[in-house]
C-alpha cells in the first residue's frame, strides 16, 4: 500500500514482546503501526505523525503512565481514539476504554473496528 492509504495505530508498551505482539496483530488487520516504548517517545511520535488514528497504550509504564499519556494526547490531539490496556484488575476508573491483558486479535479488532484499516 502507498503511504497514507492505511489508518495509523501507535502501540505504546514498555515490554518489548508485548508491544511486538500487538504490533503484529494490528499489522495483520491492515493497519500501519508505529511503536513507542514509553510515554515520552509516544508524545514525540504523535507530534511527528498527525495521521495517528488510534493510541493503544499500556497503563503501567515507567515515567509517564498510560492514563497520563492518554490525558495529554486527548488534550493535544482530540481526533485520536485512545484505548488503554492493563494486566492489573485494580486500575483506577478511566475516561477511555480499558482492555484487559492478555488480549487477542478479536479484542483488538473490536476496539479498532470503528476506525477501520483503510482510509
Amino acid at each position: 500500500m502507498k503511504a497514507g492509504s492505511q489508518k495509523v495505530v501507535l502501540v505504546v508498551d514498555d515490554e518489548p514482546l508485548v508491544r511486538l505482539n500487538a504490533v503484529d496483530m494490528f499489522e495483520e488487520m491492515g493497519f500501519e503501526v508505529l511503536e513507542a516504548s514509553d510515554g515520552t517517545s509516544a508524545l514525540r511520535v504523535l507530534e511527528q505523525r498527525p495521521d495517528v488514528a488510534l493510541l493503544f497504550s499500556d497503563c503501567r509504564m515507567p515515567g509517564i503512565s498510560g492514563p497520563e499519556l492518554a490525558r495529554m494526547a486527548a488534550e493535544r490531539y482530540p481526533h485520536v481514539r485512545i484505548v488503554l490496556v492493563s494486566g492489573y484488575v485494580n486500575v483506577q476508573k478511566l475516561d477511555w476504554p480499558l482492555l484487559p491483558k492478555p488480549y487477542d486479535a478479536n479484542s483488538l479488532r473490536k476496539v479498532a473496528g470503528d476506525i477501520g484499516p483503510a482510509s
